[in-house]
């Protein structure tokens, strides 16, 4: 799974706390949007992580209001 998040995102940590992997942490959120804050253009960013604990479960994705967050299933052929 490909686990997506862009400038959207308000770290309200929502995602994190309803992540049932654990894939997910305050850590991590915090780091992206560090590292999307410190780009030229923070608006046209989003940071990928590739993630095969992800159980593609929806849980982050339904609960972020601002929609900062989306998963992109790979297909073996892909990787």
């Amino acid at each position: 799974m490909l686990i997506n998040i862009n400038n959207d995102c308000n770290k309200c940590m929502e995602c994190v706390e309803i992540c049932q992997t654990g894939t997910l942490t305050e850590d991590f959120i915090n780091m992206v949007k560090n590292k999307i804050n410190s780009t030229e253009s923070p608006d046209k960013i989003l940071f990928r992580k590739y993630a095969p604990e992800c159980t593609y479960c929806e849980s982050c994705e339904s609960v972020c209001e601002q929609e900062a967050i989306w998963i992109i299933t790979l297909e073996y052929e892909e990787l």
